[in-house]
């Protein structure tokens, strides 16, 4: 039987009726994620068990912060201190290189007779005569960490990182827009993280871009298999668009206008379905169409919530998080960049001209 040791964080932090609805949603959610589990909350911590169990998939359930496979002991001291030294010696079994350790000890269960530090010191001293091994608090080849609950006392020496945040669904859903880039996704999951489901819209302009989309949405369903994709022909719009910017000698300003037609079109497909908003990817003065008078201008005339959760992370961060979620490499296969960015994209796009260029276009092209 393998056990499964989930801890959440923020979740811990709200008034008691909220943390039960709370808890009891990313219940159900890990129910799913690994089928024919059982699952029990204790308190501070969500208690795993079953046969067979692929716990790394836990890496991808909102709501969990970190989470350790683990052995079920009994938490009076004399049973507690076998049963690490068992784990132990199997440890040692797996990796005969280990020659210290350490004991950590946390003591959710405020009841139990013996605080926290005395157990550290009791198991740490039997560990070490039946072992051998020499103890060493600071860089240990072992570490053995226990955790006293309520029902029992879990014994672990990994501890895997979680996404942490809020259980899905908590915050209802919103419209995610999705390229083939590698900022998107990361936006999306970071409004995952925050209890949002996510309805993908991705505007199409080549289909080796859409092949690289539908495997970044086959990968969210890691995180929620309920996730969807909905293709809008983006194509066609470009050409029509560019072709009246260089007549009116302003092929400047497509990225500007692209950006607008994904972002009124993203809210219109967000109210039909009864989504609460927008999610884009960007990152102030990332690229010309992220500068602040450039989402300023792209986001004239929307009535609708749009956010954009990356718009203070740099680059570099995103590439953490996107190879953390494991994103990057999907969003990373070789593609072409997009054939209708002009060579030097305006900036700082006029309010009034854009305005002025908007009718031309709303006149000429039928959305």
């Amino acid at each position: 039987m393998d056990v499964i040791l989930c801890r959440f964080g923020e979740i811990g932090t709200k008034g008691r009726r909220a943390q039960i609805k709370l808890k009891t949603n990313l219940k159900e959610h890990i129910e799913k994620v690994l089928p024919g589990s059982s699952v029990q909350v204790y308190g501070g911590r969500i208690i795993v068990e079953g046969n067979d169990l692929d716990y790394k998939r836990l890496q991808f359930v909102p709501g969990v912060v970190s989470f350790s496979p683990a052995i079920k002991a009994e938490k009076h001291i004399e049973k507690l201190k076998a049963a690490a030294v068992n784990f132990t010696l199997n440890k040692v079994k797996e990796k005969p290189k280990i020659k210290t350790f350490a004991v950590r000890v946390k003591r959710l269960d405020q009841k139990y007779p013996i605080k926290s530090p005395d157990v550290e010191r009791v198991v740490g001293g039997v560990v070490k005569e039946a072992t051998g091994l020499s103890v060493n608090l600071n860089r240990p080849d072992l570490f053995i960490g226990i955790e006293i609950l309520p029902d029992s006392a879990y014994i672990y020496s990994e501890k895997f990182q979680g996404a942490g945040g809020l259980p899905l669904g908590e915050q209802g859903k919103v419209v995610a827009l999705l390229s083939g880039g590698i900022d998107s996704p990361v936006a999306a999951f970071q409004m995952m993280r925050r209890g949002a489901r996510i309805v993908f819209v991705h505007f199409k302009k080549t289909e080796e871009e859409l092949k690289i989309v539908e495997k970044l949405v086959e990968h969210f369903t890691l995180f929620d298999p309920k996730v969807r994709l909905i293709v809008v022909d983006h194509k066609e719009f470009l050409q029509k668009a560019s072709e009246i910017l260089r007549e009116e000698n302003r092929l400047r300003y497509l990225c500007i206008f692209c950006k607008h037609r994904i972002l009124t079109e993203g809210v219109r497909i967000a109210k039909k379905i009864g989504a609460e908003g927008v999610v884009m990817g960007d990152s102030l003065g990332q690229v010309a169409s992220q500068t602040l008078r450039n989402i300023r201008i792209i986001q004239k005339g929307v009535d609708f919530p749009v956010y954009r959760p990356l718009i203070g992370t740099d680059k570099m961060e995103i590439e953490r998080i996107a190879r953390w979620i494991g994103t990057y490499e999907i969003s990373t296969e070789a593609q072409n960049p997009c054939d209708f960015v002009p060579r030097h994209p305006v900036l700082k796009a006029r309010e009034e001209e854009f305005d002025r260029l908007r009718a031309i276009i709303e006149s000429r092209i039928t959305s």
